[in-house]
């Protein structure tokens, strides 16, 4: 419960059967390096409790020396007793802290509010902080003061995750009053649980009427809602899990990650009846709510449906979970005019559902390190959520070591989830010196110059956009030299610092990256990898440096992975690597001529074949420098313009499954001289599932000694995602790159 700033609390007075005696001056629970008290439990077997205790007294033991000991209501208490003691009327995580004619009392909610009274006194009292599940500050005190007067508090909202590594370490949970999803969901039914109830690889070919219509054809995508039996079979498979897990209460029963939603006559009917495809899905979990009265049952208002319905309320235990997903990130969402049918869908919501868990994001998947300057809006978009009645709260953040500013993003989030009305300048100010040291102003300087920028411009912050998409704004070339600069100069502040220049260097991880990655797209020009004087292609020195620096910072951090798709980083400097390899002296493709059939999709490298052909090697984002084709086979010939003789030849594909992407199951390779007959070299065939492959494959073929202009690759795709894949069945991707010949 990091830091929360009394003046900015939202104080709430709960109903605590309590009397407290307050005295004249404070007391003291250490005094010269001595104390008089001891740690009594009301229900000393409590878990809650117990761990109360411990960490008071683990950090009371750090703060001054002295072990305050833990007891039971005896005959051989201490002078005095600090009480930890729980409250059936206050919220699960509301508190009382104050004096008592024993001595303190720390009065907690039945959930974890005796932990979060003491990491009150811990923070707020006596100095502490903990930033990060590895760094914390605990300074030295010869004594410590107990508060003379009643402190009440209690959180806005009542469900608060962060979502990302950060969370899931038992400290840190407690120290932010964060939440785990473990903590409600009942295990592995947390959304997109449509195939886990009623699985298309068992049902699908004896009952294809269980799944969606799509233009006259049942595919396995989603579940047709208006059949009777898919009804019956999700009730009976939810009545045996929750038979097995007794102590879980929230089960989600929600579409499938995709957009391929029923619409068979009956679902359509309801379709238009409700004016939103959500209206077959509330119909449907109502019934499901009905049949579980004591369970709550969560279903999503996710892309098709998350327009509320006209007619159907949700049943008072069904949770909708609104997701924000296709909204802009760059300003509020009550101020972005691109967000008003989001507002729409929210008010809609909360006139109809009484149960609202808010899926925001907060991060960009496609390159968690990468600069998103969102901070602005934490704070007023948390104020819009809970203003409409929503109190359970998921931020999928990046929380990570690495991720762009993820501790101090955790940070504030967390104190908005309690109070979403705190002084969010005053805890950027303490974090930032707490997290940097010295090197605080000039990491600041950065920090707010970025946000500055993007609430000037306005522009499409993107949760998947590359930092190519703001290389003329808050990411141009001129502010980006900037930055690096302050961060050379930031590090140089706590070079007696082990600590905290880690942190810096962390924390300049993400300038960097823009930096290689908008070099990428500029390969020979002022901002990219190259230069190029009398036909030599030099690669610069300044650009190899930030790689190198880059990756040693990575190493040193612990700097797990550098996008959603797991990319390690050890992975992104190997693909960076090969990327800037350009093939160009002695590469006998280069810029010649390439067709297609069919074509590439236009989305991406806008379809233009020439990038096969440039000398330059896709690296890991296939939105940089490949081409892709959708669940199709297709050919590419290269037309060298000439009859020459080679040795060899190459073409890359790339592997990300996350984003449907996998290398193409066969490539053949034939050659001609005249563009008409062709004769076959060799077939390249990829076994197994792929559920463990390189990021990219290059594909070699030996040339024949004779002379060849053609040579034309027949390139088979996988087509469908495979069985092991969270979307199996799904429409699959091959993107292939550079074409070499030597």
């Amino acid at each position: 419960m990091a830091m929360r700033v009394l003046s900015s609390y939202r104080v709430v007075m709960l109903s605590c059967s309590l009397v407290f005696l307050f005295s004249c001056s404070s007391d003291y629970l250490v005094k010269n390096e001595q104390s008089v008290y001891q740690i009594v439990l009301d229900e000393p077997d409590n878990p809650h409790q117990i761990r109360a205790a411990k960490l008071m007294q683990h950090y009371v033991n750090q703060l001054t020396g002295v072990i305050v000991p833990i007891g039971r209501d005896s005959l051989e208490l201490a002078e005095h007793i600090l009480r930890i003691s729980l409250d059936n009327d206050c919220h699960p995580d509301g508190f009382t802290l104050g004096q008592t004619e024993e001595g303190f009392l720390i009065k907690g909610g039945t959930h974890k509010g005796c932990i979060y009274g003491v990491i009150y006194l811990l923070e707020q009292e006596w100095g502490c902080r903990k930033y990060s599940p590895d760094f914390e500050v605990i300074p030295k005190h010869k004594g410590l003061i107990l508060p003379d007067d009643e402190i009440t508090n209690a959180p806005k909202n009542n469900y608060r995750i962060i979502n990302g590594r950060f969370g899931q370490d038992a400290d840190y949970q407690d120290w932010q009053a964060i939440d785990v999803i473990q903590d409600q969901f009942a295990n592995r039914f947390y959304v997109h649980t449509f195939n886990r109830l009623i699985p298309w690889e068992e049902h699908l070919d004896d009952h294809p009427e269980y799944y969606s219509e799509v233009n006259g054809r049942r595919i396995k995508d989603q579940l047709c809602l208006t059949n009777p039996d898919v009804l019956r079979i999700t009730i009976a498979h939810l009545r045996e899990e929750i038979k097995k897990q007794p102590d879980k209460h929230l089960w989600s029963v929600s579409q499938n990650d995709n957009f391929s939603y029923c619409q068979c006559e009956d679902c359509q009917k309801i379709i238009d009846e409700e004016g939103t495809a959500a209206g077959p899905i509330i119909r449907f979990v109502n019934k499901i709510a009905d049949e579980f009265p004591d369970q709550v049952i969560s279903t999503l208002a996710y892309q098709y449906s998350r327009q509320a319905p006209k007619i159907t309320k949700p049943r008072d235990n069904v949770q909708i979970m609104l997701c924000t997903i296709e909204l802009s990130r760059s300003l509020p969402i009550a101020d972005e005019p691109r967000s008003a049918s989001f507002l729409k869908d929210l008010e809609d919501w909360g006139k109809i559902a009484k149960l609202i868990y808010l899926w925001d994001y907060t991060v960009n998947f496609s390159h968690h390190i990468s600069p998103f300057p969102n901070y602005h809006v934490l704070q007023p978009n948390i104020q819009l959520f809970t203003e409409n009645h929503v109190h359970e709260h998921f931020q999928q953040s990046n929380t990570d070591t690495g991720h762009e500013f993820s501790e101090l993003k955790s940070y504030l989030i967390a104190h908005l989830l309690w109070d979403p009305y705190t002084d969010v300048d005053s805890l950027i100010q303490d974090f930032t010196h707490g997290y940097y040291g010295d090197a605080a102003p000039l990491v600041l300087d950065y920090f707010h110059a970025l946000q500055d920028d993007i609430a000037n411009t306005g522009e499409w912050l993107d949760i998947y956009g590359h930092p190519t998409a703001h290389e003329s704004t808050f990411l141009a070339e001129e502010k980006v030299n900037r930055y690096l600069k302050l961060f050379e100069q930031a590090q140089e502040r706590v070079l007696n610092d082990s600590a905290r220049l880690i942190h810096v260097k962390t924390a300049a991880l993400p300038i960097q990256y823009a930096a290689m990655e908008i070099g990428k797209n500029h390969m020979f020009e002022s901002r990219g990898w190259y230069t190029i004087e009398d036909d030599q292609y030099t690669p610069r020195q300044t650009m190899l440096d930030c790689l190198n620096e880059f990756i040693a910072t990575c190493r040193q951090a612990g700097v797990n992975t550098v996008n959603e798709s797991g990319l390690l980083p050890e992975a992104y400097y190997e693909a960076t690597m090969r990327f800037i390899d350009v093939q160009v002296e002695g590469n006998l493709a280069f810029r010649k001529q390439v067709t297609a059939d069919p074509q590439p999709a236009v989305k991406y490298s806008r379809g233009d074949l020439s990038y096969l052909s440039n000398g330059v090697q896709g690296a890991s984002d296939y939105k940089v420098h490949w081409l892709g084709w959708e669940a199709q086979d297709f050919t590419l010939t290269l037309d060298l313009e000439q009859t020459i003789s080679a040795e060899q030849v190459s073409i890359g594909t790339l592997y990300d499954p996350k984003s449907w992407i996998f290398h193409p199951k066969e490539i053949s390779c034939s050659f001609s001289i005249d563009g008409l007959e062709f004769n076959s070299l060799d077939i390249n065939q990829l076994h197994g599932d792929q559920s463990d492959e390189p990021v990219t494959r290059t594909h070699f073929f030996t040339l024949p000694d004779t002379p060849i202009r053609y040579i034309r690759f027949h390139i088979k795709g996988t087509h469908a995602n495979p069985g092991w894949h969270p979307s199996a069945g799904g429409k699959s991707w091959v993107f292939v790159d550079e074409i070499v010949v030597r």
